[in-house]
């Protein structure tokens, strides 16, 4: 399956990778609440671009947008910010 030019050029601008280093840095530098907003932002705003733009259905970035949801709750967890009675667990 080849991706044409443009598909390319739009996937580069949502690498969850880039996103999840950001995350940790300010984790680093300025604690839990900082790092959430880098995660929270993104989130909102790829999620956005995917319902509300033209992008279509883009499933690569669909599947960056499932890599940061799946580091942001292991962010939570690391944090123990989830209760696993919560969930049943």
């Amino acid at each position: 399956m080849m991706m044409s030019q443009d598909s390319v050029e739009v996937l580069s601008q949502y690498n969850s990778q880039t996103i999840i280093d950001a995350a940790n840095s300010k984790l680093q530098s300025d604690g839990i609440n900082s790092a959430q907003t880098v995660f929270q932002s993104a989130l909102l705003d790829w999620v956005d671009d995917v319902t509300m733009g033209d992008m279509g259905n883009n499933v690569g970035v669909k599947a960056e947008i499932v890599k940061l949801w799946l580091a942001y709750a292991n962010l939570n967890r690391s944090a123990n910010l989830v209760s696993s009675t919560y969930y049943g667990i």
